[in-house]
């Protein structure tokens, strides 16, 4: 029997959901996964039930109704469905009504309910269990339907102060009922204003400054470091900011930009995060661009972190030329001359692959040719050629010590270095020398060299064509040998496929059987990969079709429980959203799905404004956007409110 006892108030479905995990034996990693992903993992876990050999299993989940965020709809209940020998007991205090109320909410239909008379307490116990003043406020305005504006008090600093630890917990139940009137609203409107908008931006900002202030126990010292987390604060307001800016036009994309500009001017010299200042000294222009570059080159001096040497590569490409290669010669230093941490993947500017270039000169012949083939991408057309001949000239047999050095060149290899690279398969990546000998007009090779590699199981067979086929011409495509190969993977293999190959999928099958194989997937196992398969294919399919593709993925999140591993895929697919399902998406993913639950984690990072802001524009359009802008400048300030406020209470 798993049971979660009635042992503190304020318990949070995070809380439960993982208590339940680990006494089930799951392995819960740490840090905490978001609450979508555990729930996710719990709907599967007791969706799959209990194997014949095993026990029956039993949850009792006692005083379910102290749960302060336990969601009301119950189509994402994780308890909705329960698989063989597998029951559950819920316990809630009330009547009648609130056990119709919670039926609803845990998506049963038709199940018992017991009411079970207890003796009231003593009126000096109840005194003892007696709620502060104004406690209760949110949940009157809440059943009373009262507009979002009446309840939007509850987001500010004025009532999240960190008192206690019991205090932020009724401001965190306060934020939950907001939360979820905003939600009906979203619902209701099936679409977001600008006053919507702002109000979901302010209350997850209440939310991640709820969360920060509780790790950082203000009320237990005068000296609890509320410095760090504002300046991570600070720098993810900046970075949002930017993310919003590329949702608008021209002219209110200046505004934006120069709020982002504003914070970084402000507080960016002591940003511990290099990464935000090269984003900002991107965005910049003429001297401010310099002045945040050299801001984010020493915070990439001053960091031990691993990416530091990639860091200095990228500040490099924003100096003027004649620090750059300095700066690059650095970043060589700092790395011990290692390709990989120097240019670990494809992005670099032109700029900086120049620096780089210059400043690796010096470097031993192998070490050197394992930088050039990193840098190929980005170099000017010219310095791209003597880059090429100078890898032919210090060619080794084996000289590059992994698939992403021998991929990133083999675009560029003459016909007598592709023959060398030919004789070194399988170290080479067969998919990469296949597309450039299909370059080379030798596509039969091609074919036999994917097909050798690939082995005898279909799986394999089907990506390797998938990989190659887009490449030929229309009608040399393998159309009848892919689909035969497909007939023999279970529709899971399949679907996966065309996860990994939409272009590929929809320009050799056809649009309809691409959109018609992700889609045929069955619940519970295989929905991360069918929401993830038709999002990527709303950016592949021809435009008719593209809307809905989209709508089918978020439909298949949404009864998949909103598994927050296929939130990124999803909101490349915001332009072809519907209005209303962009703000249904925003309104339950933002700041819940995320995995660091901080008021830095509300603007960057996962479930983030920055990574929803296309979903923002979708749902509600410029106005919304704009409005979403004003209140991450206004949430910037909330720890710098609440520390100030706090430390007058010391005082």
């Amino acid at each position: 029997m798993v049971h979660i006892e009635r042992s503190r108030r304020f318990a949070s479905e995070h809380e439960i959901l993982t208590s339940l995990l680990q006494q089930l034996g799951q392995d819960v990693l740490r840090p905490p996964r978001d609450v979508l992903k555990l729930r996710s993992e719990l709907r599967n876990r007791l969706a799959n039930g209990q194997d014949e050999d095993e026990p029956e299993l039993l949850l009792v989940l006692d005083g379910l109704d102290e749960c302060i965020d336990w969601p009301h709809d119950g189509r994402i209940s994780t308890l909705r469905e329960l698989g063989k020998h597998v029951r559950c007991a819920v316990s809630i205090s009330g009547g009648e009504s609130e056990a119709h109320a919670w039926r609803e909410r845990l998506g049963w239909n038709g199940v018992d309910a017991h009411f079970v008379e207890i003796a009231p307490v003593s009126p000096a116990a109840a005194e003892s269990r007696g709620v502060p003043s104004g406690a209760d406020a949110s949940a009157h305005l809440a059943l009373g339907s009262a507009p979002v504006a009446s309840m939007l008090a509850f987001a500010e600093p004025s009532w999240v102060r960190p008192v206690s630890a019991e205090a932020l917990a009724y401001a965190l139940v306060d934020l939950r009922r907001l939360r979820d009137r905003l939600g009906e609203e979203v619902e209701r409107c099936r679409s977001l204003t600008p006053n919507l908008a702002a109000a979901l931006v302010r209350c997850a900002a209440a939310q991640g400054a709820a969360a920060t202030l509780g790790d950082a126990e203000p009320w237990a010292s005068p000296d609890a470091d509320l410095v760090t987390p504002r300046l991570d604060a600070d720098a993810a307001c900046a970075l949002s900011l930017l993310a919003l800016a590329a949702e608008v036009s021209p002219s209110p994309r200046a505004g934006i930009l120069e709020k982002a500009f504003e914070i970084a001017d402000r507080t960016g010299a002591r940003w511990s995060s290099p990464s935000a200042l090269i984003a900002v000294a991107e965005a910049a222009e003429g001297e401010r661009r310099i002045r945040v570059a050299r801001a984010a080159l020493e915070a990439a001096r001053r960091s031990d972190g691993e990416d530091a040497p990639r860091e200095l590569v990228a500040v490099a490409g924003l100096l003027p030329e004649e620090e750059a290669q300095e700066v690059a010669a650095e970043a060589i230093a700092r790395a011990g001359g290692a390709p990989a941490a120097l240019v670990p993947g494809p992005g670099l500017s032109a700029a900086s692959a120049v620096a780089l270039e210059r400043a690796s000169r010096s470097l031993p012949a192998p070490q050197r040719i394992r930088v050039l083939v990193r840098l190929l991408a980005g170099l000017p057309a010219e310095a791209r050629t003597r880059a090429v001949q100078e890898i032919e000239r210090n060619w080794a047999p084996w000289c590059f010590e992994n698939e992403a050095e021998a991929e990133a060149v083999t675009p560029y290899l003459t016909e007598p270095l592709l023959e060398r690279a030919l004789e070194e398969v399988p170290v080479w990546p067969v998919h990469a020398l296949g597309a450039r000998l299909v370059s080379l007009g030798r596509e039969d090779e091609a074919r036999a060299l994917v097909l050798r590699w690939a082995g005898s199981s279909a799986g394999y067979q089907a990506d390797a064509l998938l990989r190659l086929g887009e490449r030929l011409p229309p009608g040399r495509r393998p159309e009848k040998e892919v689909k035969a190969l497909l007939e023999e993977l279970d529709p899971e293999k399949r679907c996966n496929l065309i996860k990994e190959h939409p272009s590929a999928s929809v320009a050799i099958l056809g649009a309809e059987a691409a959109l018609r194989i992700a889609d045929d997937v069955g619940e519970p196992s295989g929905s991360y990969v069918r929401i993830v398969a038709l999002a990527r294919l709303a950016r592949a399919l021809p435009e008719p079709m593209r809307a809905e593709a989209a709508q089918r993925a978020v439909l298949a999140f949404e009864a998949g429980g909103a598994d927050a591993d296929a939130l990124g895929d999803l909101c490349e697919a915001a332009p072809w959203m519907s209005p209303a399902d962009a703000a249904w998406l925003l309104s339950t993913c933002l700041f819940d799905a995320s995995g660091s639950p901080s008021l830095a984690g509300v603007f960057q990072g996962w479930a983030s404004v920055a990574q929803l802001a296309g979903v923002l524009r979708r749902a509600g359009g410029e106005e919304a956007v704009l409005a979403a802008a004003d209140e991450v400048t206004f949430a910037g300030r909330w720890l710098h409110s609440l520390a100030v406020s706090y430390r007058n209470e010391w005082i």
